[in-house]
């Protein structure tokens, strides 16, 4: 036996032996199926060269030993890469699964502190060390919105600061998380607790200050109006305060593309300060933990839900700084974000 046949043994070996290996700690998989099966061709291929003749045979290429190896090779990167494939999704719904779960079971312990009951309109308002400017936000809410009664809730995103205590003493029913979830799995949260607490309509903010709660009327009046299911706050059809040049050429960017891609004429994909209509929204199921805003829109267009944009006033944030990074790490995550969900559909 040549030692290329006997090196074909032993890898042949070693692979079966790393699948049972697995076998024998958890339930099998689809990829350990692969895995063995790979294990098994290049064993009886090593065993038999012969049966390497068949492939080339078929793709007349001849049964020269040159050839059957470039097959072999061909065969076996083929298989390596569906493998590689398989289980990198394998473990890619590993981590989702334990994500939603770590998910459900932070908003369990951080609603088992804040039980409060809504009957008209609640304001979500995600707030990772937010002590400066989180008291001044929420006394700036206004009491009621187009008759409708108005509930604050601060989500403190596992704060280091006293962001929960602060906009507690402020009046807001807030759900302290004992980690740090993320934007998105804050929200996710703050929305959940909001509909399971009687809200009518769900308003997302941000607690620095940025949002003028002046602006809430013109997005919960679409609402009401049953002229929208989501309202999306256009500061491009109101005013804004120009934080980055680069920034900004890079949210037109991003509008553009995600019009395309939906076929819609939206003009700030990127905004927080949204108007959600609760029973209509109930059931829409978003994953992302950060750079959330885009996916959002998706999938509202997915579901055939009506999108409208209200004007509003952004300024800059009242302390601290962006948790959002340098404009090019926001550019890259969001592009990122982006395209993954439409991928996913």
């Amino acid at each position: 036996m040549s030692p290329l046949r006997i090196g074909g043994v032993l890898v042949a070996l070693a692979l079966a032996s790393i699948v049972l290996r697995r076998l024998s700690r958890r339930a099998p998989t689809a990829a350990d199926g692969l895995g063995f099966a790979a294990a098994l061709v290049l064993l009886l291929v090593s065993l038999f060269p012969w049966l390497a003749n068949l492939p080339t045979e078929v793709l007349r290429l001849g049964a020269t030993p040159r050839r059957r190896l470039f097959m072999l090779l061909v065969v076996s990167n083929l298989v390596l890469w569906l493998y590689t494939v398989w289980t990198s999704d394998q473990r890619r719904r590993r981590q989702e699964t334990a994500a939603e779960q770590m998910e459900a079971l932070v908003a369990r312990i951080a609603a088992s502190s804040a039980p409060v009951e809504i009957d008209g309109v609640a304001i979500v308002m995600p707030a990772f060390d937010e002590e400066e400017s989180v008291a001044q936000v929420i006394e700036g809410l206004p009491r009621e919105v187009l008759g409708l009664a108005v509930t604050p809730i601060v989500v403190a995103d596992g704060c280091s600061d006293q962001t929960a205590a602060v906009a507690r003493r402020a009046g807001a029913a807030v759900l302290d998380l004992p980690i740090n979830m993320g934007g998105g799995a804050a929200i996710r949260i703050g929305y959940n607790y909001a509909a399971r607490a009687g809200a009518r309509v769900v308003v997302t903010m941000d607690a620095d200050g940025q949002h003028s709660p002046e602006d809430i009327p013109g997005l919960v009046h679409p609402l009401l109006d049953g002229d929208a299911d989501f309202v999306i706050g256009s500061r491009r059809l109101g005013s804004f305060e120009r934080v980055s040049a680069m920034r900004s050429l890079g949210l037109s960017f991003f509008n553009f593309f995600l019009n395309l891609l939906l076929a819609t004429h939206l003009t700030d994909c990127s905004s927080g300060f949204r108007a959600f209509n609760v029973y209509r929204l109930r059931h829409l199921e978003t994953s992302e933990s950060q750079y959330h805003t885009a996916e959002t829109i998706m999938l509202v267009r997915r579901q055939g839900l009506k999108i409208v944009e209200a004007p509003i006033s952004v300024q800059r944030r009242l302390a601290g700084q962006s948790k959002k990074g340098n404009d090019f790490v926001y550019g890259y995550r969001f592009a990122r974000t982006m395209l993954t969900r439409w991928l996913r559909g």
